[in-house]
């Protein structure tokens, strides 16, 4: 299995929530042998790693660049328990019922988070790392009458399954919303905000305690499977160092999705993130808003006074003069819907924009779980802008493989459809 080199960012200033990385690990000097392999440094990594640690297993994990700053490094410090995808979008590959046992598992996921990033917060107050995650409701919402009845039948498909959704129009929205609204799904407790980043590096500072090592600077370069599942996986890196393994964990994001399948599809996503003039302003309850529609923005604010928000497009392959004056659109729009959100006296100071292109499956899902033509190996590989709702999935998924509990294996993620 030959991993390819994937496109980092069309343009790209580092956002704000990175900064100086907490910690520098060292790149992979000599070979190694472990129980398991994971292969990829961002949040689904970090989160397979910790999963793997926990259960006594002797981990090895390598990157390719900096731990979490890679597809970690480029999505917003939120999540959603829809992940950002409306029953409307889902009904295109899946049932309904598939769709809303995926929000369930949203909603699971949020609450593991929440008690991860507790827990390490609360063990590893010592090292200034802080995941400060926050639970928020989530509203998804449109301006344009004729998505009105479209979102009135999605809310009561929603409701029947989901608890703690509320349906919103122009009269009742004016109570807490500044900005129009013809129509909205408001979620109680629906999504969160966090800082990603961080939590990918306690995730691996509490993996290290458990005894695993990590390697930065080290890509996987070729992935040997074996023939049969007594065979150890080799991996060859770039450091002209080999792991050998019982077991790897693939979870290298869109690079990983491009190499499994030429059917990958090339995807960019553009970010704007910025400051606000009085730290508590903003919408109320500082929830995570999302535009339904085609053209989807999502946008949040943390309780530090940062906002952010984000649009995906289809197409990452942009060249020259076309590139450019897609940029300059696509962040005028990201920049007004932040300035249309936010009231006249807390307009947002822009402090990064920046353009990243990334990989997902032809259904943009990712892909979780075990591929019988590659012994040994678990499949966790979610892409940009990757979930971290997906991320939480994925390491549960690996935790319950690992264990030999193969009945939590989501279909919908199966690698074997690719």
């Amino acid at each position: 299995m030959q991993l390819q080199k994937t496109n980092y960012g069309v343009k790209h200033e580092s956002p704000a929530v990175i900064g100086k990385p907490p910690k520098i690990y060292p790149w992979l000097s000599e070979d190694r042998h472990c129980d398991i392999c994971v292969a990829g440094g961002g949040l689904t990594g970090a989160l397979c790693a910790l999963a793997a640690a926990e259960m006594g297993l002797g981990v090895v994990l390598i990157t390719s660049g900096g731990v979490g700053f890679g597809d970690a490094g480029h999505i917003m410090n939120c999540a959603k328990f829809d992940s950002g995808r409306s029953l409307t979008e889902l009904d295109r590959i899946m049932s309904i019922d598939d769709a809303l046992r995926l929000y369930s598992a949203g909603f699971q996921a949020l609450d593991d988070l929440q008690n991860l990033c507790r827990r390490l917060d609360g063990e590893y107050k010592n090292t200034g790392i802080k995941c400060g995650f926050r639970r928020r409701d989530s509203l998804t919402f449109t301006d344009d009458p004729s998505e009105l009845e479209l979102m009135e039948s999605e809310y009561l498909t929603l409701s029947k399954k989901i608890a703690g959704c509320t349906f919103i129009n122009r009269r009742t929205a004016e109570n807490s919303f500044e900005f129009p609204i013809s129509g909205g799904i408001l979620t109680k407790e629906g999504g969160a905000c966090f800082n990603v980043h961080s939590l990918t590096h306690l995730c691996l500072t509490a993996a290290q305690t458990l005894g695993a090592e990590i390697f930065e600077q080290t890509k996987a370069l070729d992935i040997q499977a074996p023939e049969n599942n007594d065979g150890c996986v080799i991996v060859k890196t770039s450091t002209l160092r080999t792991v050998y393994a019982d077991r790897l964990i693939l979870a290298t994001g869109g690079e990983g999705i491009r190499s499994m399948t030429r059917h990958a599809k090339r995807n960019i996503i553009f970010v704007s993130g910025g400051t606000l003039s009085e730290k508590e302003s903003g919408w109320s309850g500082k929830c995570i808003l999302q535009t339904y529609g085609r053209q989807r923005i999502s946008c949040c604010i943390s309780d530090g006074g940062e906002i952010s928000a984000s649009l995906s497009g289809k197409n990452g392959a942009f060249h020259g003069s076309a590139q450019k004056s897609i940029e300059t659109e696509k962040f005028r729009l990201l920049k007004k819907f932040m300035t249309n959100v936010l009231p006249d006296e807390n307009q947002p100071e822009i402090r990064y924009e920046y353009a990243y292109n990334y990989f997902t499956t032809r259904e943009a899902m990712p892909v979780i779980g075990i591929n019988e033509a590659y012994k040994n190996c678990i499949f966790a590989l979610c892409g940009v802008p990757c979930s971290p709702i997906y991320s939480q999935i994925a390491a549960k998924s690996v935790r319950n493989i690992l264990s030999g509990d193969l009945s939590g294996s989501e279909q919908l993620f199966d690698p074997m459809r690719i």
